[in-house]
């Protein structure tokens, strides 16, 4: 009989060291599961912060772009204003009245004469308009300064204007340059009231 309480005593024995054994185990797997668990919502956590700031990101990315567009065709859309402006303005002027464009053209020579000896060169199809009776009158209102002025045998290759030509030296006085002239010394002013919501 003292085997089999010594065999009773080692079943006993090796049963309460396997339940030891499966409680330290299950108790073990429990901790792994719980840390896997918590990793798992932290991993989610991260991967849904990065894919938020991700898309923060891309969706600034793609408002910045879209602002640089709207700018891009605002700028455009005032450029194609002023152009019409000035467009605008080109014509009024190509359109005065035969007197009133002699006038204007007496004013402007007078103004950008130097020696008030220039030759005055003029479009081809306005030769007629440029005749004597025109260079008298300048030639009085310029009251006898250093010269006379006198109109060139050439002609220009513009449609509005003259150029006062003397040696070497010319002033460009054709509506392309008056009108680049003016862009360049009123176009601040002028894009300022236009767009002074901006």
């Amino acid at each position: 009989m003292a085997i089999e309480n010594i065999l009773k005593r080692i079943e006993e024995e090796t049963a309460a060291a396997v339940g030891e054994i499966i409680s330290e185990a299950e108790s073990e797997a429990e901790k792994i599961r719980k840390d896997l668990t918590d990793e798992a919502g932290e991993l989610k956590v991260r991967l849904e912060q990065r894919a938020r700031t991700k898309a923060e990101e891309e969706q600034r990315r793609l408002l910045v772009n879209e602002k640089l567009q709207l700018r891009k065709e605002f700028l455009e859309r005032k450029r194609e204003i002023l152009d019409l402006l000035y467009a605008e303005a080109q014509k009024r002027i190509e359109s005065l009245e035969r007197d009133e464009y002699l006038e204007l053209m007496k004013m402007m020579i007078l103004k950008r004469a130097i020696s008030f000896e220039e030759e005055i060169v003029v479009p081809e199809d306005q030769r007629e308009i440029f005749s004597k009776a025109f260079l008298d009158s300048l030639n009085k209102a310029a009251g006898g300064k250093k010269g006379t002025f006198s109109i060139s045998d050439d002609t220009g290759d513009f449609s509005w204007g003259v150029i006062l030509r003397e040696g070497r030296r010319r002033v460009d006085l054709t509506l392309d340059v008056l009108i680049a002239q003016l862009r360049d010394r009123i176009e601040p002013d002028i894009a300022a009231v236009l767009f002074a919501d901006e």
